[in-house]
Formats: C-alpha cells, structure tokens, sequence
C-alpha cells in the first residue's frame, strides 16, 4: 500500500525477502493494515505531539530566558521597554502550550484510569 505496487509486485517484493504468502492471505494483510492506519495515525500524532509539544516549551522558555537576559544588559530605557514588550508577547505563546499540556496530561489520566478498571474489571472472577 505504501510503496503503491500492483498485486504482483507485492507478490514478488515480498518472495524477494523470503516471504511467502498466498494471494488471499495477501488481501487479508492488506486490508487488516488498511482497517488499522487510523489507530497508526492516532499512536504517530499522539507520540509526536508530545515531543513537538515538549521542545516547543522549551525553545519559548530559552528565548524568554534570552529577553531578560538582553533586558538586564540593556542601558537604554527605550530599548528596555520594547524588549518588555517583546516578552508580554511571548506570554501569549506560551500560555496555550501550558493549557494545551495540562489538558493533555488530564486526557491521559483519565484514559489510564478508565483502562485500569477496565482491566480490573476483566479479572474479576464471574459471578
């Protein structure tokens, strides 16, 4: 599906690498990678997110760190004050990043919690 072969290339690109399947076992392969992308694009965003996510929080947090570092050597009060500003915009950056985290880390939470009794649920002896 991803390298866009025809059936019989499949077939072949697959004996090349010592994989040997019928042609129904192949659809049946396909259509069970087909039915999962969803759930691949959801763990791929979900896992990439978080990391994007994270970096991002942390470049903003290195950039604020420079502002007032270039604010502390700075003499000159104009520039002082347009370097404030500079950092009251920042705000506005990293603000949804923050919510954006908590939102997230609340979701997981909940998605844990709702697992673990699903599990304890599922080992509980039937009545």
């Amino acid at each position: 599906m991803a390298m866009g072969l025809s059936e019989k290339d499949s077939m072949q690109c697959l004996s090349d690498r010592g994989f040997y399947i019928s042609v129904p076992q192949f659809y049946i392969l396909k259509r069970k990678i087909k039915q999962s992308r969803f759930e691949r694009l959801s763990l791929i965003a979900k896992e990439g997110f978080v990391d994007q996510h994270l970096e991002r929080i942390d470049q903003l947090g290195l950039i604020n760190k420079e502002y007032w570092k270039l604010y502390n050597a700075e003499k000159d009060n104009f520039k002082k004050v347009l370097i404030l500003q500079k950092i009251a915009e920042l705000q506005t950056y990293i603000s949804p990043y923050y919510d954006a985290s908590r939102y997230v880390m609340e979701k997981s939470i909940k998605s844990n919690n709702n697992q673990i009794e699903t599990d304890e649920n599922n080992s509980l002896p039937a009545l």
